[in-house]
């Protein structure tokens, strides 16, 4: 019975049925016979001899390592995540980008002939001498109350009883003392692309770092809103597709001794501030009195890609508009939108500091802050004891680099990935005696402000190696190496599953791999039982005596546990 189990099994697993390793060899056979890489198939061809065999063998293997670590190579280039800046578009219209923004400053922040009226507007009757001495010491420190030149001296400060007038809304007060259009531009003399406007129309009073300045072209007050509205979105803010003199905005100033305090120390110069539309604060350029001022802009515009989306803000050193966090119900920004927020960071940067230097905001600078109070006169202060640290925008790793360290504002903005900037020019002659005003009291400025060329160089910046040029630097080393393509490569995986599992089956071989999975799963659960050889090899005298007795495991070492 024992050899006839034997010769059973025997058949079962044998027989006419091919082991696994033939089944695997006559496909691989197959494969290398019909594959599209390159020296595969001659790693079986009949015609060739052994040694040829070899050679091409070690020829593939070759191939194969200089692909791998060319793959290598290329992926460190993907994952490095580097930016490239290309010229998109030489010849870009420089008419498509909007024109800047001018701001007019004057450096004297105070009509002084408007005092009295100041006096009557913002005290109470019958004010005791004592008050309108405080609040006249109030109004002579705001001839040059500015964010960060605030020119005041701390002593003079401590010496003011600026509580006595804490009572005085600086932020009207400034607005009620600043120089009006109608007070500085000479009426008539505006121009934008040569045609004549009325000056105090399209020139708005907005409020900037420096104090209230007047604004042409902007669209961050409600009042250039309205013109906005009225002009139309595509016509405003405006735009110039013509360059050098004369062909932008010209206008005239002229400041009047009688604006200025006796012994003031405001002198009588005039800033110019080239800025975004949507832009809160700039740099400014300084004018002299009795000049002829040509300011000379050439915008420069760069934008990224969207592909650069997968690579954080900080590497790429951007940030798109809608990556902006969401602000505060509360915050005034947040109307505005986010461009805005990204594009005044720095504004609100500096705000911050002041408000965790002296815990108030003055909206003279910034946008109304209702989570903060407002500034009052005593806070000037603390602007004069801290204007070193809001004078000064500081990088984050400087301090490495300088011997001696200047204190500041570390604020850590990233500029819109549509970058609009525009560089900026000036250059001053004297006016002629016979433009000179007559009235020696008066100061005249005459101010052209222009694009200095028609094109302009559009940049894009985007990844340096993409995930296409990562596939297609692949694809070309890939057939370079082995001749192989994405064909190829489905090939190999279908001969790996599909047509592997197909050969086997044809080949029976399924049938012969469950009969021997049965066989082990019987011969496991006897194991689990103990049954070391079949009750039918024992002897009978041996059974009864097997009964009920505990095998000791050294007594058949064939199924020790």
């Amino acid at each position: 019975m024992a050899k006839g189990a034997k010769s059973v099994e025997a058949t079962g697993f044998g027989g006419s049925d091919k082991c696994l390793g033939d089944l695997l060899r006559v496909h691989f056979r197959s494969y290398c016979e019909k594959s599209t890489i390159h020296c595969v198939r001659y790693l079986y061809d009949p015609q060739l001899h052994n040694v040829e065999r070899l050679i091409w063998c070690v020829l593939l293997i070759i191939s194969v390592a200089l692909s791998c670590f060319f793959y290598l190579l290329l992926s460190e280039r993907f994952v490095s995540q580097k930016l490239q800046t290309v010229v998109h578009d030489p010849q870009y219209p420089v008419f498509l980008v909007q024109f800047p923004a001018v701001g007019i400053c004057t450096d004297n922040r105070v009509n002084w002939s408007k005092l009295e009226a100041a006096k009557k507007q913002f005290l109470p009757a019958n004010t005791s001498v004592e008050l309108v001495e405080s609040f006249s010491s109030l109004v002579s420190r705001m001839e040059t109350l500015r964010f960060g030149s605030f020119l005041a001296n701390l002593a003079q400060l401590e010496d003011d009883n600026l509580e006595q007038v804490g009572f005085v809304n600086l932020t009207e007060l400034a607005m009620f003392l600043t120089l009006q259009c109608e007070d500085i531009l000479v009426t008539d003399s505006c121009r934008w692309r040569s045609s004549s406007f009325n000056c105090c129309d399209y020139f708005v009073m907005e409020k900037t770092e420096f104090g209230f300045c007047l604004v042409f072209n902007s669209e961050v007050s409600p009042r250039s809103k309205a013109i906005r509205q009225k002009e139309g979105f595509n016509f405003y803010p405006r735009h110039n597709a013509k360059a050098g003199q004369s062909t932008g905005l010209n206008f005239d100033l002229l400041l009047n001794e009688s604006f200025k305090r006796p012994n003031s120390q405001a002198n009588d110069n005039v800033y110019v501030m080239i800025k975004k539309p949507d832009q809160l604060n700039n740099v400014l350029y300084s004018m002299t009195q009795n000049t002829e001022t040509y300011v000379t802009v050439r915008p420069e515009l760069t934008w990224t890609d969207e592909t650069t989306r997968s690579i954080p803000p900080e590497q790429r050193n951007c940030l798109f508009a809608d990556e902006q966090s969401e602000l505060d119900s509360r915050d005034a920004a947040k109307k505005y939108g986010k461009p805005f927020q990204l594009t005044n960071c720095l504004n609100r940067c500096h705000e911050s500091y002041l408000v965790q230097l002296c815990n108030c905001s003055l909206p003279i600078f910034f946008l109304y802050n209702k989570r903060v109070k407002e500034c009052t006169a005593g806070s000037l202060r603390c602007l004069a004891r801290h204007n070193d640290i809001f004078s000064y925008d500081k990088r984050r790793d400087e301090d490495a680099l300088f011997s001696a360290t200047k204190p500041g504002m570390t604020c850590s903005c990233l500029v819109n990935c549509y970058l609009l900037d525009y560089y900026t020019a000036t250059t001053t002659l004297p006016l002629s005696a016979h433009k000179l005003p007559k009235d020696p009291q008066q100061k005249l400025f005459k101010v052209d402000v222009h694009y200095q060329v028609e094109t302009i160089p559009l940049y894009r910046t985007s990844l340096e190696f993409s995930i296409i040029d990562l596939i297609a630097n692949l694809g070309g080393i890939f057939g370079l190496c082995l001749g192989a393509s994405m064909v190829s490569a489905f090939e190999l995986i279908y001969y790996l599953t599909v047509g592997l599992a197909m050969h086997l089956y044809d080949n029976r071989y399924y049938v012969v791999l469950n009969k021997q999975l049965r066989f082990k799963w019987q011969k496991f659960k006897s194991y689990l039982k103990n049954d070391v050889n079949p009750l039918a090899e024992i002897p009978a005298t041996q059974k009864d005596n097997r009964e009920g007795k505990l095998r000791h495991p050294f007594n058949h070492r064939k199924n020790v546990w």
